[in-house]
């Protein structure tokens, strides 16, 4: 089973006053999933299309489940363009979109930590200090064209619903822009630019994953490992 998810970030200097405002920006027909949560710290609303927002002093994220969604029906690159369009005035600084997806290992409960520190690490000594399997994550750079790409490979667990935990291993990418432009309307059209990117820097991280690392798990020697989904 493979699941995927994308985030869209705005980031600005602290401003709680516009955290609240941010988490109510969205479509009057969408149904909540659970009651908004509202703090000083944080302002945060889910909804059963897929969609939250998160809102910090200092950013707002818009983030979306997208498995086996068409690219054509996602919708946070336009409520992240409609949210800076409402608040034009507030000096946004840079913009983060940050794609995600899963690989599970059904009935594997190794698999991923195995895959992490035999296959993508090599072996050595230093695996075996402590009283437990390591664990391990990494974390890649990767410059493209237009942007640099930081990857971070990690173990983890996903959790479902009357479903014990499946072992997983989280591909997380981050593609960090800052903004150009005077404040006002010229940083608000790069804001834009920047956030209608989305889909080339989403391509761009599957392909890695699909190109690279899907054939190294399908390849690899190390006992059962072998991806699900």
């Amino acid at each position: 089973m493979r699941s995927s998810s994308l985030s869209v970030t705005t980031i600005r200097p602290s401003s709680p006053q516009t955290s609240s405002q941010a988490a109510v920006l969205s479509p009057l027909d969408w149904e909540l999933s659970r009651p908004p949560v509202f703090s000083a710290q944080a302002s945060q609303v889910s909804f059963t299309s897929g969609i939250n927002i998160v809102a910090q002093p200092g950013s707002v994220t818009f983030s979306e489940s997208i498995t086996n969604k068409p690219l054509e029906e996602v919708a946070i690159s336009h409520i992240a363009s409609k949210y800076a369009a409402a608040l034009p005035n507030l000096d946004y600084r840079a913009i983060g979109i940050s794609p995600k997806r899963f690989i599970t290992f059904e009935h594997q409960p190794n698999a991923a930590r195995t895959f992490i520190t035999k296959t993508l690490l090599s072996h050595g000594s230093w695996q075996n200090a402590g009283t437990a399997p390591l664990q391990a994550s990494i974390t890649l750079a990767y410059t493209f064209d237009q942007s640099q790409l930081r990857l971070n490979i990690a173990e983890a667990r996903l959790q479902s619903a009357d479903k014990e935990p499946i072992p997983t291993i989280l591909f997380a990418g981050s593609f960090h822009y800052d903004l150009d432009g005077e404040l006002g309307e010229a940083r608000l059209k790069n804001l834009h630019q920047v956030i209608e990117h989305w889909r080339t820097d989403l391509e761009a991280f599957q392909n890695l994953i699909d190109t690279q690392f899907l054939p190294l798990m399908e390849t690899s020697q190390a006992g059962t490992l072998k991806a699900v989904g």
